[in-house]
């Protein structure tokens, strides 16, 4: 069955709410019983069906059914925001005395909790390159327990070799999770290569019109009844309402993820023949450092990219971004609209990790939305004049 008609129809069993083309929201918090056999049967399997809201919802069991199809996983959770997806695994299958291994390219929080929280729980961090993902041996060491890969990662899009980190993984015992927000389910299924575990933002593509924060998460049936149990306690469970938001946007990721594709490479495309700009960091076009391998990974490439101008003064940046006037600043991505983020603050406590992942004041990451493709560069065009105005 394809993807498109997947999303579509697994998981609405209509018979469930009054033949109802659309999944209803279940506004409850809990579900009563008759019978004392009843509720001893429900809350045997709390984490399966309706008995507490941040066990399971019946809104909430659609979208996480989908998801898990879409995934190839036998479960899925779902959770009130990308967050809540990634932290819950790590803090259910790690202990005080473990070993992580993490890319070194992950999402800015996603690295905050790790260095933060996770090491005064006594767990201990180490990070690793997209380069070195092709064999970690030399990273592991005895109490590596989890290897946490975001591929491609983010701010600069570094592609790590899923199938070779799984394979030394399995073979060492060790279990691995990748963050797949940026290529979704439609480009990319990491657990065909053999990861065990996969987090989405679903904010971002899955939602997709920027109005809910949503998280993902699938796995195998074993690693489900592993993980739920901290999901429930953490209670960042997933509201009915924003699960129907979500399965909203669920349905037209297909037609929206191939507007994304199209219209960022033809935006990229552009960009890298300016010049004004010295680089264009996206995974789908040739110059990139890791496009041949996203190509042996991803059936297809999304709408986030970064770019580089040539070193310009503060007043040229700023001339340059207050010129646009389709793109809007802003921190998230994967909605309709397309943003833009000056990556001038990006990590500046950590200058090492900024020279190490070639970030300067004149990095931009850019976010295309669902306008017509020729606009967003006309746009482009206006503000790169502004900035060469500036500069003179």
């Amino acid at each position: 069955m394809d993807t498109s008609t997947q999303i579509v129809h697994h998981g609405e069993n209509r018979d469930d709410y009054f033949h109802a083309i659309n999944p209803p929201v279940v506004h409850a918090s809990l579900f009563g019983y008759n019978t004392y056999q009843e509720f001893v049967d429900a809350r045997r399997e709390e984490n399966h069906r309706p008995f507490y809201s941040r066990h399971f919802n019946p809104t909430v069991g659609v979208l996480e059914q989908k998801f898990a199809a879409l995934e190839h996983a036998e479960a899925a959770i779902a959770f009130s925001s990308g967050m809540g997806a990634i932290t819950a695994p790590l803090l259910a299958l790690l202990s005080a005395g473990d070993h992580l291994l993490v890319t070194d390219s992950v999402y800015g929080p996603t690295r905050q909790f790790c260095n933060d929280t996770l090491t005064r729980m006594g767990i201990e961090v180490g990070y690793f390159t997209a380069a070195e993902s092709a064999d970690l041996s030399a990273r592991l060491q005895p109490n590596t327990r989890l290897i946490y890969c975001e591929s491609p990662g983010s701010l600069t899009f570094d592609v790590q070799d899923l199938p070779a980190v799984a394979r030394l993984a399995r073979e060492r015992g060790i279990l691995t999770l990748a963050d797949n927000s940026w290529a979704t389910p439609l480009y990319q299924q990491p657990l065909d290569f053999g990861i065990d575990i996969v987090v989405h933002s679903g904010t971002k593509y899955i939602a997709g019109h920027s109005d809910l924060t949503l998280g993902l998460l699938a796995c195998s049936a074993e690693l489900f009844e592993r993980i739920k149990p901290t999901a429930a306690l953490l209670g960042a469970n997933l509201s009915p309402a924003d699960a129907y938001l979500a399965l909203r946007g669920l349905r037209t990721l297909p037609v929206r993820m191939a507007r994304h594709r199209d219209s960022a490479l033809e935006v990229a495309r552009w960009l890298e023949q300016q010049p004004e700009v010295r680089g264009v960091m996206h995974p789908g076009l040739p110059s990139f450092p890791g496009h041949a391998l996203a190509q042996q990974q991803m059936s297809g490439s999304s709408s986030l990219f970064s770019f580089k101008l040539h070193p310009g003064t503060e007043k040229a940046r700023r001339a340059f971004v207050d010129t646009l006037e389709l793109f809007l600043i802003g921190v998230s991505w994967g909605g309709y609209e397309s943003l833009i983020l000056p990556l001038t603050s990006a990590y500046k406590s950590d200058p090492a990790w900024r020279y190490r992942r070639g970030l300067d004041d004149d990095t931009f990451r850019t976010s295309i939305g669902l306008e017509d493709p020729a606009d967003l560069i006309a746009d482009l065009e206006n503000g790169l004049a502004a900035w060469r105005r500036a500069m003179d």
